[in-house]
C-alpha cells in the first residue's frame, strides 16, 4: 500500500507504519525536508527518484497494511474513556470514508467500525483524504454491523443513528458512552442497522437543500457530542 502527499506521509511516519520513503530528486519543500529527517532518524530507507505521481506532491511512502483491531477492544476503550464509536453503514465512496475518519480522529473517537462487505475498505485514497488520520485510529471490520450494534447494549452504549426521518439533534440524548451510526451515500441507514438504533437524529437545515454529505453530518454529530460533554 502506498500513501502520497506531505500530510499523509508525515502521519504515517509518526504512527510507525512506514517501510520506505520515496522523494523527488532536487526537492526544495521544507516540509519534505522534515519528513526526510524524521525517516532517517527512524532508520527508514529514503529513495530519491526523478519521477513520482502528480498526487504525491514530491513525497510518497510505502506502508504496511492497516492492522484492523478487534471490535471488543474498541468497545472496552469507549466505555473506559466515556467516548464514542463511529459506525459506517455501507459507505462506498473512499473520499467520504477518508473525510469522516479525519473528523473521527479529530474529535477523539474510540474507534471506527465498518462492515467487511458492501463498504469501501481502507485504501490509499481513504488514507490520503483522511490526511493520515487512519494511522491513528483503531479500526475494526465486522461481518454484521447490526449484530455488533445489538451487542453494544450489553455494555450500556447508546446507539444514535443519523437519518432524515429522525428527531432534531438538539432533542437527542448524547450522554456517553455512545455509538454514532452514519449511513451510506443516497441509501442512508439500512433497515437492520436502523432497527438497532436507540435514537435517530436529524440535523435541521435552513436552506433549500434537505440533506448533508454523510461526512459533514457525521462531523456535526461528533462535534455536538464533544460540545455537550465539555459544557455539561
Amino acid at each position: 500500500m502506498k500513501v502520497m502527499g506531505i500530510n499523509s506521509v508525515m502521519e504515517a511516519l509518526k504512527s510507525g507504519n512506514v517501510n520506505k520513503i520515496f522523494v523527488l530528486k532536487d526537492y526544495s519543500n521544507p516540509r519534505i525536508k522534515k519528513i526526510v529527517a524524521l525517516a532517517k532518524k527512524k532508520k527508514i530507507p529514503v529513495v530519491y527518484t526523478p519521477q513520482l505521481p502528480k498526487d504525491a506532491r514530491g513525497v510518497m511512502a510505502e506502508i504496511s497494511p492497516i492492522k484492523y483491531k478487534d471490535v471488543d477492544t474498541i468497545i472496552d476503550k469507549c466505555v473506559r474513556e466515556g467516548s464514542f464509536i463511529l459506525f459506517l453503514d455501507s459507505v462506498e465512496d473512499p473520499q467520504n470514508m477518508g473525510a469522516i475518519m479525519r473528523s473521527a480522529e479529530f474529535f477523539g473517537c474510540a474507534g471506527v467500525v465498518i462492515p467487511k462487505r458492501r463498504c469501501v475498505q481502507v485504501n490509499e485514497t481513504v488514507a490520503k483524504v483522511s490526511a493520515g488520520a487512519v494511522f491513528h485510529l483503531d479500526i475494526a471490520r465486522v461481518e454484521n454491523l447490526a449484530n455488533t450494534l445489538k451487542k453494544l447494549k450489553k455494555f450500556g452504549i447508546t446507539v444514535v443513528g443519523a437519518d432524515l426521518d429522525g428527531e432534531p439533534l438538539k432533542n437527542v440524548d448524547l450522554s456517553p458512552p455512545i455509538a454514532i451510526v452514519v449511513g451510506g451515500e443516497d441509501k442512508g441507514l439500512s433497515k437492520p442497522v436502523k432497527k438497532q438504533c436507540d435514537f435517530i437524529a436529524k440535523i435541521e437545515g435552513y436552506g433549500k437543500i434537505n440533506s448533508l454529505n454523510l461526512s459533514v453530518a457525521g462531523a456535526i454529530l461528533m462535534y455536538e457530542f464533544r460540545r455537550r460533554l465539555y459544557e455539561g
